[in-house]
């Protein structure tokens, strides 16, 4: 979700890029972590979020859903939360901002449960680079079937050890 956002962050750089000089060279700064910073980049990042560029706005509307807490004690504080930071994101009234907002609330309820369980897709991510790496190893497979039988070998965690006689 974070990165509808940055990427939302950079089309509105992009657009003020072409207004203000000093927004050159900073496309890495809007979606770097403030935390990994050198100094000479920290400076630069807040002698321009201090001026009042739409897209230092932008920065922090994603940074403030970033700093939402995930894992809520009930179904209704997870959706306060979200509709509080909903809120404030239309209250800066940036394009593209507003068109992810949209976005999400045609996934309000799986972004809320989100919030609410501090589920990820981290999970489906891992899959999904052990079925590439299998691609790779395999150096494509002749048939559907095989690179199937090969993706339920290495994933399924199968127990192949001999069972004792009974």
């Amino acid at each position: 979700m974070v990165g509808y956002l940055n990427k939302a962050v950079d089309k509105v750089r992009r657009r003020e890029v072409k207004l203000h000089e000093d927004l050159k060279r900073t496309k890495y700064l809007w979606l770097k972590d403030t935390s990994n910073f050198t100094d000479k980049q920290y400076a630069t990042f807040e002698a321009i979020r201090g001026a009042n560029y739409e897209v230092s706005r932008a920065w922090q509307v994603k940074e403030n859903f970033r700093d939402i807490q995930f894992r809520q004690e009930n179904y209704q504080s997870a959706l306060s939360i979200y509709m509080f930071w909903k809120q404030n994101a239309l209250r800066v009234n940036i394009p593209e901002i507003n068109q992810v907002v949209e976005m999400f609330d045609r996934h309000k309820k799986g972004i809320v449960n989100a919030i609410l369980t501090g589920a990820s897709n981290a999970r489906a991510e891992r899959l999904n680079s052990s079925i590439e790496e299998i691609k790779r190893i395999g150096r494509g497979y002749r048939k559907f079937e095989n690179f199937r039988t090969a993706i339920l070998f290495f994933n399924a965690n199968l127990k192949l050890y001999p069972h004792e006689n009974q």
